[in-house]
């Protein structure tokens, strides 16, 4: 027997991909629900409805509409009330220069605004498009940057006290801010609430798949990492929310979702690897044969025993010596596979969330751009996964950023040319080029597992995602800098 390949060894004889590993990837799929609600929550609550100018109670002297293109149109062009309709619907017939937003006709700041009903956002409730337009964008970075702190602390706890732990404490924090987040009294306040809910999701983002690839056959792990629960849970929210387009309802409800997988803690066994590593053999044998009764196999104490102490793992069984960052960088190869897988989750971060953020400044409807942007990915994730076993994870990878790339290239292009279907032009490739970085997510992912050993895989992997977090927080400024420089 082949001593590299023992993990697969062991899990061949407990029954491959059993009726186990499936129990164990379905729930964990379905726990990465309350992050998916939570991430997009985000979006939602930050988006600006359509709103006017009221004051004096009289029509409206300047209109900003949904949509940020729109936005700058009208406010630029346009005037009084016989040139834009309510909510931002302009008279082309009467053009009007140098009519500046959230100013009055005479130059004075406008203090009444009236907001659409049509959705119920944070921007609305402190009435922020005019006297803090920073605010929203701010504090979504914010959320990426504890969601980096989150990466960063929880590839060390999970290296050093095991996956289930810190997968289960990410739900106790998310339920506890989301809580928060329903009774926040100020935009402070619920900054503070979303800043919990990224240490909460960056401890979720770093150990979600590790229980479930560690017990699974390698040929399985594609599937297990690539199907597109996260696409598919978007699109479930972009229909909720536009049945609720209300954030603070839509902050309780994913509390109330997220309480029952806190049961899953008493059917989650800890990673049998992880123990292995950790001179736990005693353990990880319990595991197991824990494993073995689900998948219905019958294996002897005495076999399995005999399959943990004749081989020597990868994981170095009975060293006890302790992981940290430093050790991604301590040899050649670990060193290359770290700088280099460095910038591909820059790229993820940086295109996912500068695209997602973007969304609420596509022409069209909000809620339709947000399920559209989701479920573009389901389909093509599949041939992704296929791809991922016939070709290999790498040049899985390179294809769809390539496809990225040129959604990105096209966007940018078009901005320049005058023409009647630039929107068109622009929501199509913004699609291409999210539909492109959304599949490139399982593949890098997957790769970025397989490339380390199990000692320092969930601080390798907690630490890419910090890249992929310092993207994320450069998204949402992009997304505000565009509605101030086009």
């Amino acid at each position: 027997m082949d001593k590299n390949h023992h993990p697969e060894e062991i899990l061949e004889r407990i029954g491959g991909c059993g009726r186990f590993q499936v129990f164990l990837s379905v729930m964990s799929h379905l726990m990465k629900l309350p992050t998916v609600l939570t991430m997009y929550l985000m979006v939602i609550s930050i988006a600006t409805p359509e709103w006017r100018c009221m004051d004096d109670n009289g029509p409206s002297h300047v209109t900003a509409a949904f949509n940020t293109s729109t936005f700058l149109h009208v406010n630029s062009t346009y005037a009084n009330s016989s040139d834009i309709d309510y909510f931002g619907a302009a008279n082309h017939s009467k053009p009007y220069s140098n009519i500046k937003a959230c100013e009055n006709r005479n130059g004075t700041r406008c203090n009444n605004i009236v907001y659409s009903d049509e959705m119920k956002t944070i921007v609305s409730e402190w009435s922020m498009s005019c006297t803090l337009p920073w605010v929203p964008s701010t504090i979504a970075s914010i959320q990426m940057l504890a969601i980096l702190f989150g990466n960063l602390a929880c590839g060390q706890i999970a290296d050093s006290f095991g996956r289930k732990m810190p997968l289960f404490s990410s739900q106790l924090l998310l339920i506890a801010a989301n809580l928060i987040g329903y009774f926040s009294t100020s935009w402070l306040m619920f900054g503070v609430a979303r800043a919990i809910c990224g240490l909460g999701m960056g401890m979720f983002l770093t150990v979600q798949y590790s229980l479930s690839t560690e017990v699974s056959v390698s040929s399985w792990r594609p599937w297990i990492v690539a199907f597109p629960t996260w696409a598919l849970m978007g699109c479930g929210l972009a229909l909720v929310s536009y049945l609720m387009p209300d954030w603070r309802k839509l902050h309780l409800l994913t509390t109330i979702v997220t309480i029952p997988f806190l049961l899953l803690w008493w059917y989650f066994p800890e990673s049998f690897r992880w123990h292995l590593s950790h001179d736990r053999t005693h353990v990880a044998k319990d595991i197991i044969q824990r494993i073995a009764k689900f998948n219905r196999k019958s294996v002897n104490d005495e076999t399995i025993l005999e399959l943990l102490n004749t081989t020597a793992l990868d994981e170095k069984s009975g060293d006890r010596k302790k992981y940290s960052l430093w050790n991604l960088f301590n040899t050649r190869r670990l060193a290359k596979i770290t700088v280099l897988s460095m910038t591909n989750w820059l790229a993820l971060g940086l295109l996912s969330y500068g695209i997602q953020y973007g969304i609420k400044a596509l022409s069209g409807n909000f809620f339709f751009n947000l399920f559209l942007f989701n479920i573009i990915s389901v389909p093509t994730t599949f041939i992704a996964i296929i791809l991922s076993n016939k070709i290999g994870r790498r040049k899985t990878a390179v294809v769809t950023y390539i496809i990225a790339t040129i959604g990105c290239f096209v966007v940018g292009i078009v901005q320049y040319i005058e023409t009647d279907m630039r929107d068109s032009l622009t929501n199509g490739f913004a699609l291409f080029a999210s539909l492109g970085i959304g599949v490139a997510w399982g593949p890098v992912q997957l790769m970025s597992l397989e490339l380390y050993p199990t000692v320092v895989r969930s601080i390798g992997y907690g630490f890419l995602n910090t890249f992929a977090r310092i993207g994320a927080v450069i998204g949402p400024q992009l997304a505000y800098l565009d509605t101030r420089i086009p």
